[in-house]
């Protein structure tokens, strides 16, 4: 399955569905449209990924939602652009674009060492390239944790909420290395089972998303002096809700990346985190790596990175929640079909669902 990186203004910044990507929110107010590229080449044994989506324009066309023609300020797909990583080995891996903006390579055998690699993307008769990245070395490695707590949360008081916690032990080296989480969330969702001749249970349902999309956790082992040492990190807050009904994953990815990679999202997460006193920089684009090959003053938003990665994984369930959690979907003969909700009916109603276990689901 696919994960959406979605930019619902400046830009996208991570990745992705058997892989890892989040969501940035803040206001863009720009008088043309620009590229938006997001995507990631990493050596963990995944579909590899690249997003293609514009900003809005003032002279935008207006698109057909719902059977009505609206405007409105969220980048749109890219549409039929040849996508493909090339190495400076001479080899060349094509993307195929699955749905509307998003480009899939399957089959990739990992980034090699001391190779370089970069994306060339034809989109509008244009050509953009990436800056030649080579994949780290090292990565450190996580034991993750979870606790439960009641407290202020994104600004609302008296909150239960979960903290996913890692104690990451550094790799043995001082310095020279850059890292970033993402959290993924992936939980069972027990759909209304409704009496029936032949007993037969709903069908399964499986929900991906990210724990804390905006929060932006890096580490920068040049401000570090301690070669396998380990430092403590919280990689998100989450909410507690009906998704606990069940046993709910948290998918943690490490991802060691360039310093060029690290530095873009270091200056991403202090426009987000913005707190617009007049003493702020004014927002702004913040430059990617990305270049139109003819063009050199456009302006292209996004990153594309090589990537080392690593994927753990911790799970709860109903059992390990210390809250009441209200099970709005268990079946009454006196509740009329209208008052269940329409998550409780079909598994499609949630973005990002299917109804395929993971692979990995009973590892652990």
């Amino acid at each position: 399955m696919n994960r959406t990186i979605r930019l619902l203004s400046l830009l996208v910044v991570f990745l992705l569905f058997e892989s890892c990507v989040d969501q940035i929110e803040f206001p863009l107010n720009l008088g043309n449209e620009r590229l938006i590229v997001a995507g990631q080449l990493n050596d963990w044994n995944e579909t590899q990924y690249v997003y293609l989506s514009e900003t809005t324009s003032a002279d935008r066309e207006p698109i057909l939602t719902d059977g009505y023609f609206t405007i409105n300020d969220l980048p749109r797909p890219v549409r039929g652009a040849q996508v493909s990583v090339k190495s400076s080995t001479g080899q060349n891996w094509s993307y195929q674009e699955i749905e509307p903006g998003t480009y899939a390579l399957e089959g990739f055998p990992g980034p090699e060492s001391g190779v370089e690699y970069y994306v060339e993307i034809l989109a509008k008769g244009r050509v953009y390239k990436s800056s030649p990245e080579v994949m780290p070395e090292v990565i450190g490695e996580d034991e993750i944790s979870y606790t439960f707590d009641r407290g202020e949360l994104n600004n609302q008081p008296e909150i239960p909420f979960i903290s996913i916690r890692s104690d990451v032990t550094l790799p043995e080296q001082t310095g020279g290395y850059f890292l970033r989480w993402d959290v993924e969330e992936v939980y069972y969702w027990n759909l209304t089972f409704f009496p029936n001749p032949f007993n037969t249970p709903p069908p399964d349902c499986y929900v991906f998303g990210f724990a804390d999309p905006e929060r932006i956790t890096l580490l920068n082992g040049d401000l570090l002096n301690r070669p396998g040492g380990t430092s403590s990190q919280i990689l998100a807050e989450r909410r507690i809700d009906q998704s606990f009904l069940s046993r709910h994953y948290f998918n943690v990815r490490q991802i060691s990346t360039s310093q060029e990679s690290y530095e873009y999202r270091r200056k991403v997460r202090e426009l987000v985190n913005n707190s617009g006193s007049v003493f702020d920089a004014p927002p702004a684009p913040v430059q990617g790596n990305l270049r139109n090959i003819n063009d050199e003053e456009e302006v292209v938003l996004g990153y594309f990175e090589v990537a080392k990665v690593d994927v753990t994984r911790i799970y709860t369930t109903k059992a390990d929640v210390p809250f009441f959690i209200e099970e709005v979907c268990t079946f009454d003969p006196n509740r009329p079909l209208s008052d269940y909700p329409r998550t409780c009916l079909s598994c499609s109603e949630f973005d990002n669902s299917t109804g395929e276990t993971p692979e990995w689901w009973f590892d652990q």
